[in-house]
């Protein structure tokens, strides 16, 4: 036993001691960096955005729900008649749905007999005015007459005075049927205005397409009671042209800046896997929508949809093509990214300058494993390059994009006992 513990007393600072020396020697082993060229070639920026499909010139946009030319009811009733379907081709002015038309028939009658009686008031208020002028002119006519006999002496004061009371009676008593025949005049307006809408209302139980389309949506059956009392229902959704979409993108405010009409972009839709549909950027709309703190804007493609694959509501899913460069020097992505490890930093070297606006900083090797620390202008750029505008690089130069994988590390010494 007690050779056992001087044995172990001698191995273990042996162990130790050789672990503590090639621990050591690993450190002071360079490292060994991954590298790429920088090449020459054309870059296209594009920023991919994803968004739902509508039909175009649509009176409702609702994002991620189907949209479009949405038709409604004036007026409350049961609906009596629905002529058309799901998928129906429809043309402006076809008749769509029509209410119950028997209480609005009720009310135009009701008008047209208040517009009659109306204009029977005017007929007899005319005739009242005829009856009165009669009497003021007779009043006057006595009037006169006691007046000139009163000069004479031949007729008393109480006479003409009486006559006089008389004829401003007539006067008066024209004035107030004169007023009577006005307000039976604007009682006659007032009941064609009535009636004219009354025959509005009925017109309204009639409900038209006002497009060419297709009905997407019929939320209406006959017998159901539609009300119009406190917000138009919506009783049809009509597509004015699914030959031609809208595909309403929700674009990152980071990425909105590049974007501008007239720009190409291409989409898919998963309906048709590894299938890529072309489109045109025509809207760039300025209202802001926040989602959970993520600022977006809504970008409007065109598309073409003659051979009518693409449906409205699908997701799609796409890349606007924002700005593309010809023949310019690209460095890898991974090159702009790379910043050393921290156990070389006594050779990797200092920036020569600090970093402004479009400049990045990349490493070149020199020497045994040295980093060259070297600042280049940037332009565009895709998901794997970017284009150097300014700097101290050509084509073939070898950048570097990270750090070698570290060899096998021997393994630890053989136990002996």
């Amino acid at each position: 036993m007690k050779k056992l513990f001087i044995i172990l007393a001698i191995v273990i600072p042996i162990v130790a001691t050789a672990s503590t020396v090639t621990v050591l020697k690993l450190k002071k082993e360079s490292v060994n960096y991954r590298t790429a060229k920088v090449e020459r070639g054309d870059i296209t920026a594009v920023v991919s955005a994803s968004g739902t499909l509508h039909p175009p010139l649509s009176t409702q946009t609702t994002y991620g729900q189907v949209s479009g030319t949405v038709v409604g009811s004036q007026v409350s009733g049961i609906v009596k008649e629905v002529y058309v379907d799901f998928d129906s081709v429809v043309k402006e002015g076809q008749l769509l749905a029509r209410i119950d038309p028997l209480p609005f028939e009720t009310k135009v009658k009701q008008a047209k007999a208040n517009l009659e009686i109306a204009r029977a008031k005017v007929s007899s208020a005319r005739a009242s005015i005829a009856e009165q002028e009669a009497k003021m002119k007779d009043a006057q006519r006595i009037y006169n007459r006691l007046e000139a006999l009163f000069k004479d002496g031949v007729a008393t004061e109480q006479e003409r005075d009486t006559a006089k009371a008389n004829y401003d009676m007539a006067a008066a008593e024209l004035e107030s049927a004169k007023a009577q025949y006005e307000l039976a005049v604007a009682e006659v307006e007032q009941a064609k205005a009535t009636l004219a809408s009354a025959e509005v209302d009925l017109g309204y139980t009639y409900i038209y397409s006002p497009v060419d389309g297709v009905v997407l949506s019929r939320n209406v059956d006959v017998g159901q009671t539609v009300a119009a009392a406190f917000q138009t229902p919506t009783l049809f959704i009509i597509a004015r042209d699914l030959r031609e979409l809208e595909a309403h993108l929700d674009v990152n405010e980071a990425d909105v800046g590049g974007i501008k009409p007239g720009q190409r972009a291409t989409f898919y839709v998963t309906a048709y896997p590894g299938t890529t549909f072309d489109a045109k950027v025509v809207e760039v709309r300025n209202y802001p929508r926040v989602t959970q703190n993520v600022v977006t804007y809504d970008v409007v493609l065109k598309v073409d949809n003659k051979e009518l694959k693409l449906k409205p509501g699908m997701t799609a899913n796409a890349t606007i093509f924002v700005a593309e460069k010809k023949n310019v020097l690209k460095i890898p992505n991974t090159a702009l990214r790379f910043r050393p490890p921290k156990e070389s930093e006594k050779q990797n070297g200092a920036p020569p300058q600090e970093l402004k606006g479009s400049q990045h900083l990349v490493y070149t090797l020199k020497g045994k494993g040295e980093l060259k620390p070297l600042i280049v202008d940037t332009g565009i750029s895709d998901d794997k390059v970017t284009e150097m505008v300014e700097g101290n690089l050509k084509e073939g130069d070898q950048v570097v994009v990270g750090v070698m994988a570290s060899k096998k590390e021997p393994g630890m010494p053989r136990r002996i006992f």
